[in-house]
């Protein structure tokens, strides 16, 4: 066996036993699925022994032994150079490490020392909190002071908190509120419920601003610092109180001084913010003492979640504000290439490489892990790349048939794609697993949706959040079905539910834009698709909502300057994009009665219609093989899945009249400045697609405009040809 795998799976075995050991079941199942994923022609069964108790504090102390060799080996070529003063300095740099090294390992002794003798009420402690009897769990080990046992008593203590507060809100729902007493009852029940919160978070922060002191001894422990797993806890109390660079700070010293907790690197995850683009580039410095493949689990799963779509080098460099992006609008004067931004594809630049790059080192390491299979699929998917996200979450249904995790976005998938019979078989497998979990009460919810049963589709989602209160995709998905049932007062309730649960969903943001446009609020709505812009600046259906509202708040040059942010982003809304910044020029030109044939806005919106015209011709082109815009595809193709979060779908396969109208009036535009510039030729071949493809009144006004010009008619095609011969034969036997 090779000995990265004999290492690795080691350390997989002791992370499981940690983990579940402090009822962290979540993380010990993630690190179980990674073990059992190893390759097959690695993994056999008869590894290395492990010990029967395996200990952190020797993991630890191996891990801190090896960081201190790398970091030995990476000075040694600089202290070969120097000599004199340098090398006392580097030897008193070397005792102080080692006396640091000393201290770690006798600390990690005395912690091994009172494990052992807190052993019986650890696993009694650990019987009762298997049986949720979490009171009971903590009240055990009210006189340990090991950290396994402060651990399991402070998050004993933390579960029932959070239960209490749960059953209480419920409970008190249900009560009458006008009368005194119950409103009495209720008033000591919330104080008693903010007392004993208040009594365990204020242990926790108090342990956080000691162990940031100059003292080594901590009001939590009682020792000289807490282990890991308590600053983890510590860290979620500190998510908790909205204390959020606090719990990043302890969330990286959790990770660091013991990297196998999954539950604490999401809890990382948590605490940023992907409105600013530089904290993966800080985090990355700061995790560098990780040298573990976990940091890149880490870097890939944040750079999946939080920066989806949004290259982080061409973010980076994205104006912050719609005035800096007006700002640059108006100093853009030139028509041509320069008048739509040259930037990356979602899906291109920096992130995209680093992704990359951390992909490739897990793929390496657990080809068969249904973590990283899944982490590509929901890639795809955040590309909109629906056909390869499908046969990758098929894949991992081959994998383990009885498996959740990632069901609801299959859905979305299926949603999308509007592929009623793979979700319908998706809702029944996922029915006959398990019917009280949460992402089956979605995927059932989103075949409701699909159905077009509105009503029944918010019973599941309403199902799903009675099951858990934070299940982000349930209130998001409830806000889209009550603006399918026109109730846009409970939309917006369900999206600021989803905002309270995490203000980084850009999908609730939108919806609550998208609720405000409709009841004709204009600058509300611009506020809200403002945030969703800013979480996703590389989707141009954030760009060109906003710009949308920017137009019915009469606002010409800000939403000029959100369309031209749209042509930066990702193409489903190029086409749209394109053809409103065309209207807006000409109707700016209009009322700067520019005289024909002059003034930059006028020459833009030629640039623009052109630009519009040519995607035309291309996407019917590419459809039917032949044909002018006008084509059975036309306009539609290039703007397919511009109107909502879902976009797409058969319903946009085909050119509706209003596209087939904008065309024409594109054509007319162009034909008349081209016969202002001279150029009848041009002109001649936009009138003429004109007639030949567009509705009866846009053609009259083509053959008008040749009229007028004395320009000759268009050769009649064959299918003209056939119609007058017919008419004429007609005629003559009548």
């Amino acid at each position: 066996m090779d000995s990265t795998s004999d290492s690795l799976r080691l350390q997989l075995r002791r992370a499981v036993d940690e983990c579940s050991s402090r009822g962290l079941f979540f993380a010990a199942k993630w690190a179980a699925e990674q073990l059992c994923s190893l390759t097959a022609a690695d993994s056999r069964f008869g590894g290395p022994a492990t010990p029967t108790t395996p200990t952190l504090s020797r993991a630890k102390d191996r891990e801190q032994l090896h960081l201190r060799n790398i970091a030995a080996a990476a000075a040694a070529p600089a202290m070969a150079g120097r000599g004199g003063d340098d090398s006392n300095n580097n030897n008193n740099k070397e005792e102080e490490e080692e006396e640091e090294l000393r201290q770690k390992q006798r600390l990690a002794a005395e912690w091994d020392r009172l494990d052992a003798d807190e052993r019986d009420h650890t696993a009694l402690a650990k019987s009762l909190f298997d049986l949720r009897e979490l009171d009971r769990a903590a009240f055990c080990l009210r006189e340990c002071k090991g950290p396994r046992a402060v651990f399991l008593r402070l998050y004993a203590q933390y579960l029932s908190r959070e239960r209490k507060r749960k059953t209480g809100d419920q409970q008190l729902t249900g009560e009458d509120s006008t009368s005194p007493t119950s409103a009495a009852a209720a008033a000591a029940a919330a104080a008693a419920a903010g007392n004993a919160q208040s009594s365990i978070d204020r242990e926790l922060v108090s342990s956080s601003s000691s162990s940031s002191s100059s003292r080594k001894r901590t009001i939590l422990l009682g020792l000289e610092s807490p282990d890991s797993f308590c600053l983890f806890l510590l860290a979620t109390v500190q998510l908790a109180l909205g204390q959020r660079e606090d719990a990043r700070g302890s969330c990286i010293r959790s990770v660091c001084m013991y990297e196998y907790n999954w539950s604490a690197w999401l809890l990382l995850e948590s605490c940023m913010d992907p409105r600013q683009h530089r904290s993966v580039d800080s985090l990355d410095a700061e995790l560098s003492r990780c040298t573990g493949w976990m940091r890149h689990a880490f870097m890939a799963h944040v750079l999946l979640e939080l920066f989806a779509a949004t290259p982080a080098a061409a973010a980076t460099s994205a104006p912050a504000s719609v005035a800096a992006i007006t700002a640059t609008s108006a100093a853009a004067a030139a028509v041509g290439a320069a008048a739509v931004p040259a930037s990356p594809r979602p899906g291109g630049g920096a992130s995209a490489q680093d992704f990359a790059v951390h992909y490739h080192v897990l793929e390496q390491l657990f080809p068969q892990s249904m973590f990283v299979i899944g982490l590509r699929a929901v890639r795809h998917y955040n590309m909109r790349e629906f056909e390869e996200a499908g046969r990758l979450f098929a894949q991992l249904r081959q994998l383990d048939p009885f498996r959740l995790e990632l069901s609801d976005i299959h859905s979305n998938i299926l949603f999308v794609m509007e592929d009623r019979a793979r979700l319908s078989e998706l809702a029944h497998r996922c029915a006959e697993v398990d019917r009280f979990r949460p992402e089956t009460c979605c995927v059932i919810g989103n075949y409701y949706s699909l159905r077009k049963q509105h009503e029944k589709a918010v019973g599941y989602f309403q199902r799903a959040l009675q099951l858990d209160r934070n299940y982000l995709a349930a209130w998001t998905l409830m806000g889209h079905e009550f603006i399918e049932l026109k109730n846009t007062a409970a939309a917006i309730d369900a999206y600021r539910h989803a905002v309270d649960v995490d203000d980084r969903d850009y999908r609730a943001w939108y919806g609550l834009g998208k609720t405000y446009e409709m009841l004709n609020m204009p600058h509300y709505a611009c506020s809200y698709y403002s945030r969703a812009a800013a979480l996703r600046p590389y989707d141009s259906r954030m760009w060109c909502a906003l710009a949308n509202c920017y137009e019915l708040g009469g606002q010409p040059a800000q939403a000029v300057a959100c369309y031209r942010r749209a042509l930066a982003g990702s193409s489903e809304c190029e086409a749209l994009a394109i053809g409103r910044l065309a209207k807006l020029y000409e109707e700016k030109a209009a009322a700067a009665a520019a005289p024909n044939g002059g003034g930059p806005d006028r020459e833009r919106a030629a640039y623009y219609y052109q630009l519009l015209y040519q995607h035309a011709a291309k996407n019917a082109a590419g459809a039917s093989g032949a044909g002018g815009p006008f084509g059975d595809s036309g306009l539609s193709g290039a703007s397919a899945g511009a109107g909502g979060i879902g976009g797409g779908g058969a319903a946009a396969a085909n050119a509706t009249a209003v596209e087939q109208d904008e065309l024409a009036a594109a054509c007319l535009f162009l034909a008349a400045f081209e016969l202002d510039r001279g150029n009848a030729k041009a002109a001649h071949q936009y009138l003429a697609q004109v007639i030949e493809g567009a509705s009866q009144q846009r053609a009259d006004e083509a053959k008008a405009m040749m009229r007028a010009h004395i320009l000759p008619p268009p050769p009649a095609t064959a299918a003209a040809a056939a119609a007058a011969a017919k008419a004429a034969s007609g005629s003559s036997s009548s």
